[in-house]
C-alpha cells in the first residue's frame, strides 16, 4: 500500500502506446472479475445478482479493450475505435487478423454474435445497451436491465480462466510478435 502523499502515477504506463495501456487494463479488467468471482465461490463476495453485474461488467471491460488494443495496434489510426459494440470490435478484429491463429471464443454471456446481419433490428437495440447492461439497473427510458438467469461463479470462472488465458497467449505469443514481423512463439 502506498504511505506517501504523493499521487499515484505510472511513469511506465504514461509511456506506453494506447493500444499497449488497452491491453494493460484489459488484463487488469479480467484479473479483477477473476478474483471477485473466485471470492463469491469461496463465499468472500456477496452471490447476489447485483455482484454478478460487477463481474460481468469487469470481464466485458477486459474483453472490449483486449479487442481495442488489438485493433488499434495494426490498424495505423493510432487509437483505439470509439465503440462499446463487442460485435462490431470482434469483427474489425477478425477483418484486421483473419488468420485463424488469431481467433479466440467470446463466452456467450456477452452475446458477442457474428450473425450480427441476419437480424439487425434486434442486434443493433440489444448492442446498444450492451455495455450498460452491467452498469446500470435500467437503460435510459427506465426500462430494467435485471433478466432472469442462473449466475454460477464456479463455471463463470472457469469460462474467465480460459479467456484470460487464452486472450494472454494471443496477447504475447502471436499479436506482439505479429507487430514486430516475427514469427509466432510456440
Amino acid at each position: 500500500m502506498k504511505e506517501d502523499s504523493d499521487p499515484s502515477f505510472s511513469q511506465e504506463l504514461a509511456g506506453l502506446a494506447e493500444w499497449d495501456r488497452a491491453f494493460w487494463l484489459s488484463r487488469a479488467f479480467l484479473e479483477a472479475s477473476r478474483c471477485l468471482c473466485e471470492s463469491m465461490s469461496e463465499g468472500g463476495f456477496s452471490s447476489q445478482y447485483s455482484s454478478s453485474r460487477v463481474i460481468l461488467h469487469l470481464a466485458r471491460q477486459g474483453v472490449e479493450l483486449f479487442l481495442k488494443g488489438a485493433i488499434a495496434a495494426v490498424s495505423g489510426q493510432g487509437s483505439a475505435p470509439k465503440t462499446h459494440d463487442l460485435s462490431r470490435l470482434f469483427l474489425d478484429y477478425r477483418r484486421l487478423y483473419p488468420e485463424l491463429r488469431f481467433s479466440f471464443k467470446v463466452p456467450p454471456r456477452f452475446s458477442v454474435s457474428l450473425n450480427f446481419d441476419l437480424f439487425p433490428d434486434d442486434q443493433e437495440r440489444f448492442h446498444s445497451t450492451l455495455d450498460q447492461r452491467h452498469r446500470y439497473p435500467s437503460d435510459r427510458k427506465g426500462n430494467t436491465f435485471a433478466t432472469r438467469e442462473v449466475f454460477d461463479p464456479i463455471e463463470t470462472l472457469k469460462e474467465l480462466e480460459e479467456l484470460d488465458r487464452e486472450l494472454k497467449v494471443l496477447e504475447w505469443a502471436r499479436i506482439r510478435p505479429h507487430l514486430r514481423g516475427e514469427p509466432e512463439i510456440k
